[in-house]
């Protein structure tokens, strides 16, 4: 009995031991896969520049960069360029000591490479361990458990000093599916001539990662202020947003074939000077949007980019908006409504494809203006108090006055607020604004070619 005990406790023994060097092996090319995806995005360069190979700890190299057709068409600086070097240690399951210890496949921390050059100074200047570091888990089901942080300083620049609260981000990754969380509490830079200031910056997504370009699920992003001060016109902040949002949830149909986005836009305030919105929000819904066709528009905008032909450029494309164009797919934008200096607008715009009123396939002619136009319904209302509508009448004829620059300076106000009123009595005498109690309103629809402006046909349209 004692034999059989000690000769199973050898076999796990030797079972135990054997499986962190094939775990290695496993994550060695792991490693090189996931790199591997990277670097095909089209976005980022990736390489694992080394990788050594342990039995209980593995560590890899990579560098990161942007992709050189990435850069180019965001007209990017060459130091855009500069690849990022990563160091990533790896501890073998199924017991992994690493960042504690952990039952699992593995652990893993990866952070700036401090062997590369100006990275141990850098460090040594801000004060922190660490510029970022990131740790994962792999657990026995699979999937990847993650946290990751940037930790505060306070980096003097000349007269000027940056302040970063530090960063956060956890989530997990699991097959295509993603959910992670990332915080940033504040940063402020301030020196003598004024101070800029974010704080409370969060992100979160919920998506499973399709491709480059369809990710259905659910993201979110907010800021809580935005403020801009200059030291010359006293403490009041001259640029100053609050509560700006932004939430987005992408959905496919039951085939897969079709996407939905729907995406709201919210605004506390925002104040320029002496000039305030407030109570902003703008929903979007895009409708039947054909996958395949998105795929390779985007594609082939990343592709077509590079060349300086518009001719090049629609014959890329033309294809590609042709099937788009085919599922029906639709733009709606509601509500758009704010205030401008407490003065209230609202509105409304929606657009639909009519696949019925497409040439046969293969004839979209980009070229005709007004035949692509041809192919949409446009339905759009506005709404605007009295107030605000003589407000946006004055901002018009300032920029007319000004547009030729023979009017002095300090007329130009005055002359603007004298022509604003003609601007209003027109819009109002020709129909396009109609008067309703204190506000006006109006409304476009644009069918079939035919164009009606407040339910009256108008004496032009399209073929």
């Amino acid at each position: 009995m004692n034999k059989l005990v000690i000769a199973a406790v050898v076999v796990v023994a030797i079972v135990l031991l054997a499986i962190p060097r094939v775990v290695a092996s496993i994550t060695e090319a792991r490693v090189h896969e996931r790199v591997a995806a990277i670097d095909a995005n089209g976005t980022v360069a990736a390489r694992v520049t080394a990788f050594e190979r342990g039995w209980f700890r593995s560590t890899a190299k990579i560098e990161l960069s942007l992709a050189p057709d990435a850069a180019q068409l965001g007209n990017l600086p060459p130091m855009a360029m500069a690849s990022i070097p990563i160091a990533v240690e790896f501890a073998h399951g199924p017991v992994a000591m690493l960042d504690g210890t952990y039952f699992g496949w593995s652990q893993m921390v990866a952070h700036l490479d401090p062997e590369a050059p100006g990275i141990t100074e850098l460090t040594q200047t801000l004060g922190v361990p660490y510029l970022f570091e990131f740790r994962g888990r792999t657990g026995f089901a699979g999937g990847l458990s993650f946290d990751a942080d940037a930790p505060p300083f306070e980096l003097p620049i000349d007269e000027a000093l940056l302040t970063f609260s530090g960063g956060t981000l956890d989530g997990t990754f699991d097959g295509r599916q993603l959910e992670a969380r990332t915080h940033v509490g504040s940063l402020d830079f301030t020196s003598p001539t004024g101070t800029f200031a974010i704080s409370n910056l969060r992100a979160s997504a919920d998506n499973e990662l399709r491709s480059q370009y369809v990710m259905p699920g659910e993201a979110t992003f907010s800021i809580e202020r935005i403020a801009v001060s200059d030291a010359f016109q006293g403490t009041t902040p001259v640029f100053e947003t609050t509560n700006l949002s932004v939430v987005s949830a992408t959905t496919l149909d039951s085939t897969g074939a079709l996407l939905e986005m729907r995406v709201a836009y919210g605004l506390d305030s925002l104040r320029v000077a002496e000039t305030e919105v407030s109570a902003a929000t703008l929903e979007m819904v895009m409708r039947n949007l054909d996958v395949a066709a998105l795929e390779a528009y985007s594609a082939a905008i990343s592709d077509a980019a590079a060349t300086s032909d518009p001719a090049d450029v629609l014959a890329v494309l033309g294809p590609q908006l042709d099937r788009a164009l085919r599922a029906g797919p639709s733009l709606t934008l509601d509500p758009i409504r704010f205030r401008l200096d407490a003065e209230p607008f609202e509105g409304r715009v929606e657009l639909v494809a009519r696949p019925d009123r497409l040439p046969p396939a293969g004839a979209l002619d980009l070229d005709n203006p007004l035949l692509v136009m041809g192919l949409l319904d446009t339905d759009a209302e506005v709404r605007l108090s009295k107030t605000l509508a003589q407000k946006l009448a004055v901002l018009v004829a300032q920029m007319q006055l000004a547009s030729d620059g023979s009017v002095p300076a300090d007329e130009l106000e005055y002359l603007a607020e004298a022509q604003s009123g003609l601007i209003v009595t027109m819009l109002v005498g020709q129909g396009v604004l109609l008067e309703d109690g204190d506000d006006y309103r109006s409304s476009l629809v644009f069918s079939d070619g035919a164009l009606t402006l407040n339910g009256n046909a108008l004496p032009f349209g399209l073929p």
